[in-house]
């Protein structure tokens, strides 16, 4: 079943047209307009005694009156129900006497059309009598709301008190809202809690499969679906200008009670305070594994085995075959409106699954966020760290709808290798984010020749750069890039000039030119198998450097 955005709003603290005619003040009253409207809520009613009644009337009030204040007129008495009816009112009861025989057909026309009940009453049923009785229950309604929901923020605010979390506080709305599917997400609609199976958010359209809720179904208020008559019960989860969620009731067979507004809107109140505290806390906690780690992976081979001693107290086992696993979310746009606290809580947050995804995989896994990384030092004697990294991906990115990268590095069984471990993730990370793109998963393992450069000191690398690339490093831009450009397409296509010119948009003559220049200032190459391999080493050393953001020219 597919429900639109948002249904027929259920009142608490009020009855409806509908129900007024059921009163017995009201026996022998007869609808004659307007029955499209007998859902409209009556929170006051009021009595005409004056012509102008338009300016004293409210919203959601209930007209009684007698046929001496109606205008004699069809056309002033279209009117009037029109700015009734414009004003929101719930309706107009009516009781005929000399003054009024009977409601022109005009008028009923406009009140059909309006969707504006117009109530008959009957000469044996006093309009005291009609007031008295709808005051009550409206009271009585109202009172009856307001003792449920101190009762229900008494149950709360225990469950806040004694830390029951999120998980105590879907099962108390349960018990308040008997038969209720009741689930707790954040703001991108995956569950943080909920009572039995999800499946009643499929059948009712409000997710996908296993994805998560669709958000944008989730608006406050208390609904009715037309079609189906289900109904439920939506709040935010709001603290302060923040966003942390929302809290969704769906009614069972027995539906939702009044008070499912209420009782939401509370549970939303206790909720906050709950995952702000959650937040506090495991901001502290990530703030002391994530110093450990880095500790633990830029420690230098002198400090490496007190680093590991630290990490003890986290209960991370290194002393096994390791694999560290570097994480990134992909380049994109800031969501509009977003701000510091936000950005603060979507890390914290960020840094939560991906310890969630890497702990129900190897639970003694040392794992933490820096600051624009999420970084893993994983177990790897039985599985395959790239597999992990893949299955750990998947899950961010379903949980986030957001992109991740991550690099992979080799394993080793010695603790003081973990910094260098780290340094390969990194590097497979950015190689793997140029050469694929956002959503990479790549192994340093499978680098290949990046992974030789990589191992390699950088005045080394410098050094072969300079003796190799010299004379065209040493041109003035854009000569220079220009020059390195072709060379880099040159090599590419395997010494095919007319396949390089293609490339570049050259004339063929124009390649031929410059493939001359480029032999003239390195030495010939195209026939000389290692002179090529040079040139080509050097090209990759520098498309390297590029991809991890140092300048080519300060490798010259």
């Amino acid at each position: 079943m597919t429900l639109g955005a948002q249904g027929a709003q259920v009142p608490h603290d009020a009855l409806t047209v509908r129900e007024l005619l059921g009163q017995e003040a009201m026996r022998g009253a007869r609808l004659i307009a307007g029955a499209d409207g007998l859902g409209r809520l009556i929170r006051r009613l009021n009595v005409m005694s004056v012509p102008n009644i338009v300016g004293w009337t409210k919203r959601d009030e209930f007209l009684l009156t007698t046929g001496y204040p109606l205008p004699r007129d069809p056309a002033g008495f279209s009117r009037l129900v029109g700015q009734l009816a414009a004003n929101g009112l719930a309706g107009l009861g009516v009781k005929l006497d000399e003054y009024l025989s009977e409601v022109p057909a005009t008028v009923i026309g406009v009140a059909d059309r309006a969707g504006f009940p117009i109530v008959l009453i009957p000469h044996t049923a006093p309009l005291d009598d009609v007031l008295s009785q709808a005051f009550e229950t409206i009271v009585n309604r109202q009172a009856a709301a307001l003792a449920k929901t101190q009762e229900i923020q008494d149950a709360f605010i225990g469950i806040a008190l004694t830390g029951g979390g999120l998980a105590k506080l879907v099962e108390g709305l349960a018990v308040i809202l008997p038969g209720a599917q009741v689930v707790i997400c954040d703001t991108t609609g995956s569950p943080l809690a909920a009572t039995g199976e999800l499946d009643r958010l499929d059948e009712m359209g409000f997710r996908q499969g296993s994805g998560p809720v669709d958000t944008a179904r989730l608006i406050g208020g208390v609904h009715e679906d037309a079609a189906s008559g289900i109904r439920w019960a939506v709040e935010v989860i709001r603290a302060g200008t923040m966003r942390h969620g929302f809290v969704l009731a769906i009614g069972g067979p027995p539906g939702l009670p009044s008070v499912a507004g209420p009782a939401v809107q509370q549970a939303a109140l206790v909720a906050a305070l709950e995952i702000t505290r959650h937040l506090a806390v495991l901001a502290a906690e990530q703030q002391f594994a994530s110093n450990a780690l880095h500790d633990l992976v830029t420690s230098t081979p002198a400090n490496v085995t007190d680093a590991v001693a630290r990490a003890a107290s986290f209960r991370w086992d290194l002393q096994r075959p390791v694999a560290v696993l570097v994480a990134r979310p992909g380049d994109g746009p800031e969501p509009a409106g977003a701000t510091a606290r936000r950005r603060e809580s979507a890390v914290v947050r960020s840094v939560e699954l991906w310890t969630s995804a890497i702990r129900a995989r190897d639970p003694h896994a040392a794992v933490a966020g820096f600051a624009t990384e999420l970084v893993a030092v994983v177990g790897a004697a039985n599985d395959d760290p790239v597999a992990l990294a893949r299955k750990v991906q998947a899950d961010m990115t379903g949980t986030t709808r957001q992109v991740y990268s991550v690099g992979v590095s080799q394993v080793s069984a010695r603790p003081e290798e973990i910094p260098r471990l780290y340094e390969e993730a990194r590097a497979a990370l950015q190689i793997g984010r140029r050469l694929s793109g956002n959503g990479a998963v790549t192994g340093f393992g499978g680098l290949g020749l990046y992974r030789l450069i990589s191992s390699v000191g950088r005045t080394e690398l410098q050094a072969f750069i300079h003796d190799t690339l010299g004379p065209v490093l040493d041109l003035p831009e854009p000569a220079r890039a220009d020059m390195l450009r072709t060379l880099e397409v040159f090599f590419d296509t395997r010494f095919n000039i007319a396949e390089s010119a293609r490339l570049l948009h050259y004339h063929y003559n124009t390649m031929r030119y410059r493939v001359s220049k480029l032999e003239r200032l390195l030495g010939e190459f195209a026939g000389d198998a290692q002179a090529a391999l040079r040139i080509g080493v050097a090209l990759q050393i520098l498309r390297m450097y590029e991809i991890s953001g140092d300048a080519s020219r300060n490798l010259a």
